[in-house]
C-alpha cells in the first residue's frame, strides 16, 4: 500500500500560499489519512500472509520464486518468512526481490530443512531475521574402533547429543560413523582421539585412508603418544559427508569425542 507524496508548501509570503494550505487541508490530508488508514490495517489482515504450493527444499540459498496469491503488500526489501505447514522444524526466511502478479521472489537467506522438497507453505511478513538456525547437533564418544572395509573410518559406541535436522548421523559395522550433511550452512567440527597417529576431519572421503588433501577438513600432527584434538569451522553444502579418520589402534575410551554442529 504505496501512500500518495504530497507536495512541497511554498513560502508563507507567496501568493500561492493561501490556495497550497486550501489544497492541503481539503484534498490531500484526507487522502492521506485514508491511505494510512487502509496500509495500517493491512498489517492486520491477511494482506501481509499468504500460501503457497510451490516445491522447495529448505536446505540452500538464494533466490526463489513462489507462486501465491495476488493483491497482497509485499514490497521489495521486507522480510518474510515461509513455514512448512505440516512440520514446524521446516522453514525459511528471507528478503522479498520482487512480487508481481502471483509471483513472489525471495532471496532466501536462512532455511531448516531434512533435505525433502515440500510443497505447501504459509508465508508471513517478518521483522528481520539474524538466525532461524536452531539447535542442529550431534555429539558422540567413546572409540568402538573402525568400520571392517573402511578400516580407518572411525566408530563410536555412545550418542550424548542428536538434536536437530539439519545432520544425519550413522554408525555402520563396515563403513564407519558418517555425519551426512542436509542443509547448507556453516558448521563447526571437533574431533578427538589418543595415540600416536594422524587424526583427520574428512569430507566426502570413501576410501580407507585420505589420500586426497582437498577432502581434509583438519588434521592432526603424528607427535606425540597421547590425547590430540582437531577443530575446524567450514561451509558444508547439503549432501555432504562427514568422517571421523584415524589410522590408529580401536581405543575404546571415553577420550574418543566427535561433534559437529550447525552455526548459521
Amino acid at each position: 500500500m504505496a501512500i500518495t507524496p504530497i507536495d512541497a508548501f511554498p513560502a508563507r509570503n507567496s501568493a500561492s500560499f493561501k490556495t497550497r494550505v486550501e489544497t492541503f487541508f481539503e484534498t490531500e490530508f484526507p487522502t492521506a489519512i485514508t491511505e494510512m488508514n487502509a496500509a495500517i490495517e493491512a498489517f492486520n489482515t491477511n494482506d501481509l500472509r499468504g500460501t503457497s504450493t510451490t516445491a522447495y527444499t529448505p536446505n540452500v540459498t538464494g533466490n526463489k520464486t513462489f507462486t501465491t496469491q495476488s493483491g497482497k503488500s509485499w514490497v521489495p526489501g521486507m522480510w518474510v518468512t515461509g513455514g512448512y505447514t505440516s512440520g514446524g522444524n521446516e522453514y525459511w526466511a528471507g528478503v522479498v526481490v520482487s512480487y508481481s502478479g502471483t509471483n513472489l521472489t525471495v532471496n532466501v537467506l536462512v532455511n531448516s530443512g531434512t533435505g525433502t522438497s515440500r510443497s505447501s507453505w504459509q508465508i508471513s511478513f517478518s521483522p528481520p531475521v539474524a538466525d532461524l538456525v536452531g539447535d542442529h547437533v550431534v555429539s558422540v564418544n567413546t572409540g568402538n574402533g573402525h568400520g571392517s572395509t573402511n578400516t580407518q573410518v572411525r566408530r563410536f559406541t555412545t550418542t550424548n547429543e542428536n538434536t536437530g535436522t539439519s545432520i544425519t548421523y550413522a554408525d555402520s559395522a563396515t563403513l564407519g560413523a558418517s555425519f551426512t550433511i542436509n542443509a547448507t550452512g556453516n558448521y563447526s567440527v571437533y574431533y578427538q582421539d589418543v595415540g600416536q597417529f594422524t587424526h583427520v576431519i574428512a569430507r566426502n572421503q570413501t576410501a580407507t585412508t585420505v589420500t586426497d588433501q582437498t577432502k581434509i577438513i583438519a588434521a592432526s600432527s603424528t607427535t606425540g603418544a597421547g590425547t590430540k584434538s582437531v577443530s575446524a569451522t567450514i561451509k558444508l553444502t547439503a549432501g555432504d559427508v562427514v568422517r571421523a579418520i584415524s589410522s590408529g589402534s580401536t581405543d575404546t575410551t571415553g577420550a574418543v569425542q566427535f561433534t559437529i554442529r550447525r552455526i548459521s
